[in-house]
């Protein structure tokens, strides 16, 4: 999902923008003039980024693959649970970035949009978790009763139902370091060492 330099500048400006706005006001009463007024941008470059408000709220979560594939070899082939981890946290992190309000948003989005990209396999995002999984089987790090496919999904599904439940309560946990530590246990649970 590689983007073009000044599409993808103009796109963060815009979710920029609306991040900063969502902070202040509730999302349903804020227009597209006024995230172009913060954005400083037309309404018209609006429009050729995104076709609705709604349409921003869920590309600019699929953005996160974008920089996923900047930064890609921060991730270290050589420690693929580690690895795994570290890419589950940085989309949890990544989300729980957003004001909570645009997030409910995005998931609300999601589940009534007839196009559901991000729940694309063919994303990044979902691409370096099986890839690091895969890497972990073919280590025995995993527990080969375990597909890659099961374990990718599993790992993926618990992120996002996670942050759906930081959505419900957003000021009750601290949801990078909870998730790390469920992360630490699922990973426990997968390996050949707790299987009997």
């Amino acid at each position: 999902m590689t983007i073009p330099k000044e599409s993808y500048s103009t796109k963060n400006k815009i979710l920029d923008a609306a991040k900063k706005l969502a902070f202040e006001e509730d999302f349903d009463s804020l227009t597209i003039r006024d995230i172009c007024k913060e954005a400083q941008i037309s309404v018209g470059a609006f429009y050729y980024h995104f076709s609705s408000k709604e349409e921003m709220i869920n590309e600019s979560f699929l953005l996160y693959d974008h920089d996923l594939e900047l930064r890609i070899d921060e991730y270290d082939e050589s420690d693929p649970i580690g690895s795994l981890k570290k890419v589950l946290l940085d989309q949890t992190e990544y989300v729980s970035s957003f004001p909570h309000k645009l997030v409910v948003e995005y998931y609300k989005t999601l589940l009534t949009s007839s196009t559901k990209g991000a729940l694309n396999h063919d994303r990044t995002y979902y691409k370096t978790v099986s890839h690091f999984v895969a890497l972990a089987i073919d280590r025995e790090e995993f527990s080969p009763d375990y597909t890659e496919e099961y374990l990718s999904n599993y790992f993926i599904k618990h992120i996002r139902g996670n942050l759906i439940h930081w959505c419900m309560y957003p000021n009750q946990m601290d949801i990078v370091a909870q998730t790390s530590y469920e992360l630490d246990q699922l990973i426990y649970l997968f390996s050949p060492k707790s299987t009997p």
